[in-house]
């Protein structure tokens, strides 16, 4: 094609055609320029097209781990908290004398239930939002508000997360401690050793061990709360954003 154009010019020049050739060479300056940007429009196109799937899949794998975190924490906390300060509230109660158990067997094990989720971590999943940081792929994410509701998330968890590192006690280590436990029999204990069980329950070592627990409990159901709507309304509006794409 270039060799085509140049054979014309030459022969409107060898032919003393100097003002259809001014013309001629301009109008080949202007292909050449509709095409260079036809070329990059094309390529601005396939770039925003890629930019869009690979916003898509973000958004997809943002929302999986968003309900999956969910679910967990809704299994694993709250589905357990009511029971779990009652379980501390009845050792607590047993330590100042005011419970005495009827059955040592379910007692011992009510007292083990007061420490579930004393070492659980409610971060969850962070990696597509770790991906999208470290690769700078957060500005991917085109909707300025929703970008803005992923980086307020997991800026939340993550002070949860060092907010709980303060504030846990060594209540499930304590119980842990003096309570064998068994994976095939959980509720199983040595009834020859119910009676040093129940001396190391009734310390003070472990009534400030119940109490650090209870205040643990209460003081960070605000923030899982708060976690759990956040995590609703991101997932109500990636939903949204990607049902209208």
């Amino acid at each position: 094609m270039i060799k085509f154009f140049r054979k014309i010019r030459q022969n409107l020049l060898s032919e003393g055609k100097t003002g259809k050739y001014v013309k001629y060479a301009i109008g080949e300056i202007v292909l050449v320029v509709i095409g260079i940007l036809i070329a990059l429009q094309i390529n601005n196109w396939n770039e925003n097209r890629k930019n869009t799937e690979k916003e898509n899949k973000y958004l997809s794998n943002l929302n999986k781990e968003i309900i999956n975190d969910s679910l967990s924490l809704e299994r694993g906390w709250f589905n357990n908290r009511q029971k779990k300060i009652k379980c501390l509230e009845l050792a607590r109660n047993y330590v100042m004398g005011n419970y005495s158990p009827t059955d040592t067997l379910i007692f011992i094990n009510n007292v083990g239930f007061g420490g579930i989720n004393s070492r659980a971590s409610f971060t969850g999943s962070t990696r597509t939002y770790s991906e999208l940081v470290s690769t700078g792929n957060l500005s991917l994410i085109s909707n300025d508000s929703i970008r803005e509701l992923i980086v307020q998330y997991y800026a939340t968890k993550d002070f949860l997360e060092e907010y709980l590192r303060n504030i846990r006690s060594d209540y499930a280590t304590y119980v842990n401690g003096i309570k064998v436990y068994n994976s095939k029999y959980p509720d199983s204990i040595n009834a020859i050793e119910i009676p040093r069980i129940l001396k190391k329950l009734k310390t003070d070592e472990f009534h400030s061990l119940i109490n650090q627990e209870l205040t643990y409990t209460y003081s960070i159901e605000r923030p899982l709360q708060l976690s759990k709507k956040g995590a609703y309304t991101l997932n109500n509006r990636i939903e949204q954003f990607l049902k209208n794409k």
